[in-house]
């Protein structure tokens, strides 16, 4: 007979042996790398900055939806992270944007721990520790340490597909876990094919289609919801427009996608006037490429400084290109791995990511894109994999990462776009 603490067990799994030594300790430090300078700017412009800091772009437009409910442009954000803030905060009786802070970097801390365990059951032991150290580490965790719903999504995302490998399946655990998914942002819909895999792979093709419904129903639930405020069942689609994104099967993203190659082909600069006014970027970028061959034509006779020359071109190529650069390696890097973890992950666990990519780019739009990318479980567990082969470039992004969070912050605190 199952005893009654089992349906928690499935929901929140036991942390493997040694997460707290290995989770904590990075979660700890990469957000002190981020709250740090942010205290540091505090003491130097006063607390009332700080607050306005952390207030800034989609943290307004939540918080605006806790403080004031649903309007305008804000439909274009899902209601489950706002409306947990705007609960926690009432019943506790504090603001809402300690509350805020406090739900994302928990949501983070047991994301983190899910992840892990995930990882392992899936690729092994030798991943989890780059999985995990490489997320913690990476320049956009600091959308989980902000009032954004990254955390949130990445938490149930995760619980779901850790339900879904479970030996024996939880329908119900699993359709609520779905459903939060799909209530938490609009891709969150796009597990759908993960739970019918699932379900179809143990023969309980039934059970798989009543689960996608109620899982679907976190989505139906936003649309009657939206519908019952403004009138508009889609109207968490419609706002998007604010925003100059048109999703779906069409070609009204390849002008931010030719902006975004002429930008880290030719320059800011040279984009922007439409004709070569600066000469020394596209030279500079020739000089890194130019690194790049130099390692690569080194790397069988001398592995060393073949790795040193490719460290050193991806420094240049960051000082070159800048984050358009980063951002576009973000994206492209995301494609190969997904290919690549073809019959590495499972395929419940692999769907989910090759979905979810599909799901970003029909959204027609750069903005925020590797921001999306990173609140993917699949590709953080293949990002992972994949640099637990070659643990001098896991060394090398970890501590990249690490300053880059700490320049993330800097530029936080003074309003300066990081994604």
């Amino acid at each position: 007979m199952a005893s009654l603490s089992e349906p928690a067990r499935v929901l929140l799994p036991r942390p493997p042996v040694g997460a707290a030594s290995l989770v904590l300790p990075c979660w700890l430090i990469s957000r002190l790398l981020f709250f740090l300078p942010l205290a540091i700017t505090a003491q130097l412009k006063g607390s009332a900055e700080l607050a306005d800091r952390l207030r800034q772009w989609d943290a307004a437009h939540y918080l605006a939806i806790v403080n004031e409910g649903y309007s305008g442009d804000n439909f274009a954000f899902f209601p489950l992270f706002p409306y947990a803030t705007k609960a926690v905060a009432g019943l506790l009786h504090l603001a809402p944007l300690p509350v805020a802070l406090v739900l994302a970097n928990g949501a983070f801390l047991l994301a983190l721990i899910v992840l892990q365990r995930l990882t392992r059951q899936c690729l092994g032991e030798e991943s989890e520790r780059a999985v995990v150290l490489l997320t913690c580490f990476n320049p956009m965790s600091i959308f989980c340490a902000i009032p954004y719903t990254e955390s949130f999504y990445l938490l149930v995302t995760a619980l779901t597909l850790h339900g879904l490998m479970q030996p024996t399946l939880k329908p119900v655990w699993v359709a609520v876990l779905g459903a939060l998914s799909s209530a938490t942002r609009p891709t969150g819909v796009v597990i759908l094919p993960s739970l019918l895999i699932a379900f179809c792979r143990r023969r309980r093709l039934v059970a798989g289609l009543v689960v996608s419904l109620v899982a679907l129903g976190g989505l139906a639930a936003v649309a009657l919801f939206d519908w019952r405020l403004s009138g508009d069942p889609l109207a968490f689609l419609h706002a998007q427009q604010a925003w100059e994104v048109n999703p779906g099967f069409n070609l009204s993203g390849l002008p931010f996608w030719l902006e975004r190659l002429s930008k880290v082909l030719l320059g800011p600069a040279n984009t922007k006037a439409s004709a070569l006014i600066d000469g020394r970027y596209p030279a500079q970028l020739a000089a890194t490429l130019g690194l790049v061959a130099l390692a690569v034509g080194l790397q069988r006779r001398h592995p060393g400084t073949s790795f040193g020359l490719s460290v050193a071109a991806f420094l240049a190529f960051w000082l070159v290109a800048g984050m358009p650069g980063l951002n576009l390696l973000v994206v492209l890097g995301a494609l190969l791995l997904c290919g690549w973890g073809l019959g590495r992950l499972p395929l419940e666990v692999w769907s989910f990511g090759a979905a979810s990519l599909l799901a970003y780019l029909l959204k027609q739009h750069t903005m925020s894109l590797e921001r999306h990318i990173f609140a993917t479980v699949p590709l953080l567990m293949l990002y992972g994999a994949w640099f637990s082969a070659h643990p001098r470039w896991q060394h090398v992004l970890v501590g990249f990462g690490a300053l880059l969070l700490v320049i993330y912050a800097l530029r936080f605190a003074q309003g300066q776009w990081i994604g």
